[in-house]
């Protein structure tokens, strides 16, 4: 049934029958979805897809989108899935890049990804395609597959980030290995969209133990920890704001199951602040697309930190210019095939991101701590330079977020009369809140330097963020300013 040319495939083969994927109160066994796998995969053999032809998926969470990503693997398509939120030039960047034989969208999409393309006859609305796969004429499969998978974007030009079929299985083994870890008696939930490698993984690596995978579109706000209750999840990834929106809200929690909680981007005091309120056990995590199935880990609960460098990876600090003492920019090398992307769609961009001597240039800063941790500092792209300076934008959010009013926050540069920059902050308060600018001036003075206290403070009702949770500040910069 399987070909060791396609390794995703062959893992998706031998995935225990227990398996399951719950999405709007409706679930299907592992089983079922690769039967529909396979009658995909004939779909798209009988529409002309060619084994290493793109196809496109412009889809919310949904079980087509499960069935789509899998008949890929069996053709040795390359899964292409989209941002449903895109629109505009990204939109048409993002998929002319890709340049897809075919593109299965929400029915609500089409004519966007039809107008995307100019060429509607590539597009197929997702409303009863299941119910029209013909039966599967092969079970052997076709080639190697793959995934391109586009950056956020939320610093510059979106990137599309290639990985093998090897990369993709790497990826589940080291998901199932290190961050969800259940048994199949036992479920994990996911409001991340499934076009984002981490609800991927969580997905895969939960299906791999047997398990139940709860998906829901979206993270509710309001309902989060009922969904958690109801499902029985034992775990569940997070991203961006997430914790510290959960965190600052005040309602009762119902009794749940969960016990840990993995993710990256954490603040500092959401280390003793989950396990006291939530009872779970927080595990941080440093990755980003291009590493694949690697990424530094705090398995030990030491707050403060990403960990340390998975076995799969040798990691290395390099100096820049400017950067705060004791950091560098991570530069990452992979110790073995199969865990890495392999490239970017753009060879220019392939080139720029990885140095003479083979080494990944990540663009962040990272400190090695005492300890041989390693701690987030900021990115080389999201600097501020101030009073001759230069500033972690980061490091000024989290000290923001600390406060018990803030829910969410984001500081960028922005000019100044003064030549340089002025900081401006940008941040969310919890409902009821009566905090006012001159209180969070104060909680400054006593957590940052001079030179790193904003000038501007600007409220707002959430900010700007893509679907992956992640603040689009290109966005905050077009909003006006408000004299301090």
């Amino acid at each position: 049934m399987v070909s060791s040319r396609t390794p995703f495939w062959d893992h998706i083969g031998r995935l225990p029958d227990s398996g399951r994927v719950v999405m709007d109160r409706r679930g299907w066994g592992t089983p079922q979805l690769r039967e529909l796998a396979l009658r995909a995969s004939a779909y798209l053999a009988g529409r002309g897809v060619q084994p290493g032809d793109m196809v496109g998926c412009l889809l919310p969470n949904c079980v087509e989108f499960v069935v789509l990503w899998w008949a890929c693997a069996h053709r040795g398509a390359v899964f292409h899935p989209v941002n449903v939120g895109l629109r505009g030039d990204t939109l048409a960047f993002i998929l002319g890049a890709g340049n897809p034989a075919l593109v299965v969208a929400a029915d609500d999409l089409t004519e966007l990804a039809a107008a995307a393309l100019h060429d509607p006859g590539r597009v197929v609305p997702a409303g009863g395609w299941l119910d029209s796969l013909p039966a599967p004429a092969s079970a052997a499969a076709c080639g190697p597959g793959g995934q391109v998978i586009f950056t956020s974007g939320t610093t510059g030009r979106p990137k599309g980030v290639l990985w093998s079929a090897a990369t993709q299985r790497g990826h589940t083994l080291a998901y199932s290995r290190e961050m969800v870890v259940l048994d199949p008696a036992e479920a994990a939930y996911a409001c991340l969209p499934l076009f984002h490698v981490t609800a991927q993984g969580t997905t895969m690596a939960t299906l791999t133990h047997g398990g139940t995978i709860h998906v829901d579109n979206g993270f509710p706000v309001r309902t989060f920890w009922e969904r958690v209750a109801e499902t029985g999840a034992v775990t569940f990834p997070f991203v961006g704001s997430i914790l510290s929106v959960l965190l600052k809200e005040d309602r009762p929690v119902p009794p749940h199951r969960c016990r840990t909680v993995f993710g990256a981007a954490s603040p500092e005091y959401a280390w003793v602040a989950m396990r006291e309120r939530y009872g779970v056990a927080l595990v941080e995590t440093y990755g980003q697309t291009e590493m694949g199935g690697t990424w530094l880990m705090n398995l030990d609960g030491r707050p403060g930190s990403v960990g340390a460098p998975c076995d799969r990876i040798d990691v290395r600090l390099v100096p820049v210019e400017g950067s705060p003492e004791g950091s560098g920019e991570l530069q990452i090398r992979p110790r073995e095939p199969g865990y890495f992307m392999s490239g970017y769609l753009d060879a220019e961009q392939t080139s720029a991101a990885t140095t003479a001597d083979g080494w990944y240039r990540s663009r962040d800063l990272l400190a090695r701590r005492a300890d041989g941790y390693y701690r987030f500092v900021g990115r080389t792209t999201d600097a501020i330079r101030r009073r001759g300076e230069n500033v972690s934008a980061w490091e000024v959010e989290q000290a923001f977020l600390a406060h018990p009013d803030v829910t969410e926050a984001a500081a960028i540069g922005v000019p100044s009369d003064l030549a340089e920059e002025d900081i401006a902050l940008y941040y969310v308060l919890r409902p009821g809140s009566d905090l006012s600018t001159r209180d969070l001036r104060r909680w400054s003075a006593g957590r940052l330097g001079l030179f790193m206290r904003p000038r501007y403070y600007v409220p707002l009702g959430a900010l700007p963020k893509t679907q992956t949770q992640r603040v689009m500040k290109a966005a905050l910069r077009e909003l006006p300013l408000l004299e301090p």
